[in-house]
């Protein structure tokens, strides 16, 4: 096959008929995967298109009347490690069963969330994998509720809006750790968070362990802030704001690994021992992946597995078979050194 070379130029079905030999017709047919078309014509039309660099266009597709295969994926944020698995498994499910993924970020504000989920829905995609713990709008749950697309939803389970709902309980795991605080003898406990209003989750994890301290007579000392990042940097600044108005804490729940690396980071430079005199503990377990000698406590689950059964949960509804509309992540303390 002769190669061709057409610099800034659009190339059109036309053009890679003519290198296929064949009309433009069939290789609409061969790339959209339709019709009763010899192996040996399909793959003269793929070669063509290949050599061309001819790519479909899914919008004028869409606007025929066909169906996407593009499935829109909406994460609070691309720098949370914890969705790099999610993504990853979610990928490798879909990708298999001719599915693609349209990845977006809400940053966990309402606003931005809407935005995003209009303009997956603009391209009529074959389901919707939501993150959950938002305080959505009206008019993006009329929307999803418009829609006869799937909509699964992840980390969220406490509440099920949607066709499957996957994820830890967040209630439990924050009761979770406030009984291994209580199992070391903890009297004087501090919270640490950032952007509670937003993130419902968080929320409903921080409220459980202060319910569960408080029902066994402990106080809990909460310093939050919605204007400072959920990462290291976050966690210092509201450590040292912590520890200056209470030095004598034993020990202190973050919101996630990364602020609690923040407030290990405080601790030396303050030279309070950790475990000995604070112990601190997180949420997720993303630390201790690139962990040497210091292993953060936190709570771990399987995160591959929440992203794997998401894009299960949508092959299941797109075949229109039956499946589990809650499907709870089971949960694990992970005791580290810093506990």
């Amino acid at each position: 096959m002769t190669k061709h070379n057409k610099t800034n130029q659009k190339v059109t079905l036309s053009d890679v008929g003519k290198l296929a030999g064949v009309s433009a017709m069939t290789v609409s047919k061969v790339l959209r995967g339709t019709g009763r078309i010899p192996d040996e014509t399909r793959k003269r039309v793929q070669a063509a298109a290949n050599e061309l660099g001819y790519v479909t266009n899914q919008l004028a597709s869409l606007l025929a009347g066909a169906s996407s295969n593009m499935v829109g994926v909406l994460i609070p944020t691309a720098r949370d490690v914890v969705y790099s698995d999610i993504l990853s498994a979610i990928n490798s499910e879909l990708r298999p069963a001719g599915l693609r993924t349209f990845i977006g970020e809400s940053y966990f504000d309402p606003e931005a969330d809407f935005e995003q989920v209009s303009s997956f829905l603009s391209i009529r995609p074959a389901a919707l994998i939501l993150h959950g713990g938002i305080e959505r709008k009206p008019e993006t749950v009329k929307l999803l509720k418009k829609q006869a697309c799937p909509v699964v939803q992840i980390w969220d389970v406490e509440n099920a809006d949607f066709n499957i709902n996957i994820g830890p309980s967040h209630a439990e795991a924050g009761k979770l750790m406030a009984e291994h605080f209580l199992s070391l003898g903890l009297e004087k406990i501090g919270y640490i968070g950032a952007e509670m209003e937003l993130d419902i989750c968080a929320a409903q994890r921080a409220d459980a362990f202060e319910q569960e301290l408080n029902a066994h007579g402990v106080e809990v000392v909460r310093c939050v802030a919605e204007d400072l990042p959920r990462q290291a940097e976050g966690g210092e600044v509201l450590t040292r704001r912590l520890l200056d108005h209470y030095p004598r804490l034993q020990g202190i729940h973050f919101l996630n690994d990364a602020m609690a690396l923040g407030g290990m980071r405080v601790a030396y430079e303050r030279s309070i021992s950790v475990p000995d005199t604070l112990k601190i503990a997180g949420f997720n377990a993303t630390s201790n992946v690139h962990s040497v000698r210091t292993k953060l406590t936190t709570i771990n689950m399987d995160y591959l597995g929440i992203g794997s059964k998401a894009a299960k949960g949508v092959i299941s509804l797109y075949a229109g078979e039956d499946v589990d509309r809650i499907q709870v992540e089971p949960i694990r303390l992970e005791r580290g050194n810093t506990t």
